[in-house]
């Protein structure tokens, strides 16, 4: 077990270091551009970086997931008012707010739901057990919940982070055998909703037209799609070489945010992109092998709930970028610019090694 958490850290350390130095290859024209200095993101990053592995240990060492279990409901009505407040207060950037400002600082209350819905998920499925076969009792409960972070998220509008959070639902319930017919039903009925909600907005529709085909739409809905899709193509086996991409150069939207795993492949070609996703396969070999062998309740499902997380956040994004799923703006785990994601994502990982800490001899954790 501590052979697999130090490798499980090392592995993370590493991407975020590479991400920094990509981040940095992705952003630096634009940020030239913006801020008359190259390394302005790089900068940032790098404190986004350091804050991160600071509450990467905080959230190891002084967070007690006892306490964290008995106001489940509490934190995550938290987040759910800051979301609301982004609806009055947020900042606006692309048609939409998601963001508060903090004077120099710009958080996004939709990355805290990562780490408040988990501890919530992870309390109901144990409070549930075996409740949760029951459509009554295990499942409409969790599509309650499920309904207001739905719809607080699509008033911002953000029907990509709503999907998410859908997915992650099914997910877990999955995992905790709730019966297949309930979650067809229930997901006919999301289905249908979904389909309601691209149909009833002209923006989502040229989404979905440009995913089918981008290049009815080449210098708008599908322009994104297809600068992303020139630099796999341009990346080919080798890569171009670093420093030598030129989809940063003000032709890839979000470069350095969303797509910046396009940069990876245009400048460093199909083997080091496919490298970085064999390492995420062996960073979810040792998480399973880890909640696998968990066996506090609680604790378990906090694994679980942290892993499908990042499992869906790695093939949404990859998959987006692609062109396996329409448009949607989310980071790349550990890689991706962002403070925000970067953060939770260190939270996240820190509590992930804090449910461990049961399995260890005296209640400890050492690296």
């Amino acid at each position: 077990m501590r052979r697999q958490r130090r490798v499980l850290f090392l592995s993370v350390l590493g991407l975020t270091l590479f991400g920094i130095l990509m981040v940095y290859e992705a952003s630096s024209v634009y940020a030239y551009h913006i801020a008359s200095d190259p390394a302005y993101f790089l900068k940032r990053q790098f404190v986004f970086f350091l804050a991160g592995l600071a509450a990467f240990f905080l959230t190891i060492f002084f967070v007690d997931l006892d306490w964290l279990r008995q106001y489940y409901k509490e934190i995550l009505g938290a987040t759910l008012v800051l979301l609301a407040l982004v609806l009055f207060l947020g900042k606006s950037a692309g048609g939409a707010k998601r963001w508060l400002s903090l004077g120099i600082v710009h958080v996004q209350p939709s990355e805290f739901l990562k780490i408040s819905f988990v501890l919530f998920g992870a309390e109901y499925f144990r409070r549930k057990g075996k409740k949760i076969r029951s459509l009554r009792e295990g499942v409409l409960p969790m599509m309650g919940v499920l309904a207001v972070i739905g719809v607080l998220s699509l008033l911002q509008p953000d029907l990509g982070t709503a999907i998410f959070w859908v997915i992650w639902v099914f997910l877990m319930l999955f995992l905790y055998k709730a019966r297949i017919r309930h979650l067809s039903a229930v997901g006919g009925v999301g289905i249908l909703l979904c389909a309601l909600l691209i149909f009833a907005s002209p923006y989502r529709m040229r989404r979905i037209v440009s995913y089918l085909n981008p290049f009815l739409d080449p210098q708008g809905a599908g322009f994104q799609l297809i600068q992303s899709q020139i630099a796999y193509g341009s990346g080919g086996l080798f890569g171009v070489g670093l420093g030598e991409g030129k989809q940063k150069l003000f032709f890839l939207p979000a470069a350095h945010t969303d797509f910046v795993y396009s940069i990876i492949a245009e400048e460093f070609g199909l083997l080091v992109s496919g490298g970085i996703l064999f390492l995420f396969y062996f960073l979810f070999h040792h998480m399973y092998r880890i909640a696998v062998r968990c066996q506090d309740p609680f604790r378990r499902a906090v694994l679980w709930g942290v892993i499908c997380v990042f499992f869906l956040e790695i093939i949404l994004n990859i998959g987006v970028t692609c062109g396996v799923f329409p448009t949607k703006g989310m980071a790349l785990p550990f890689l991706s610019y962002g403070g925000s994601n970067l953060i939770t994502h260190y939270v996240l990982l820190g509590i992930f090694f804090n449910a461990t800490r049961t399995n260890t001899p005296h209640n400890s954790l050492r690296m």
